[in-house]
């Protein structure tokens, strides 16, 4: 049985859309730009969604984000 660290999956999907779902609630979309050991993301054309619709509540540009906040990713 294979295991493979979270990180790896990040290399599977750099420069690819993912949605990242925040401690406080919050989601964001963007584009992957930057990842690191600690799972801080920088993320080109960000958004914010609605948790509810996942309409876009606004649009944020590039934005960081620290690992800490992460609750999860989903790979797009």
């Amino acid at each position: 049985m294979s295991r493979d660290l979270p990180i790896s999956h990040l290399r599977k999907v750099h420069g690819a859309e993912i949605t990242v779902k925040l401690k406080n609630g919050s989601e964001i979309r963007g584009k992957l730009l930057v990842y690191d050991d600690m799972m801080n993301l920088v993320l080109d054309s960000a958004r914010e969604l609605d948790p509810n619709t996942k309409d876009v509540r606004r649009n944020m540009g590039t934005l960081f984000i620290r690992g800490n906040n992460i609750l999860f990713i989903t790979l797009e």
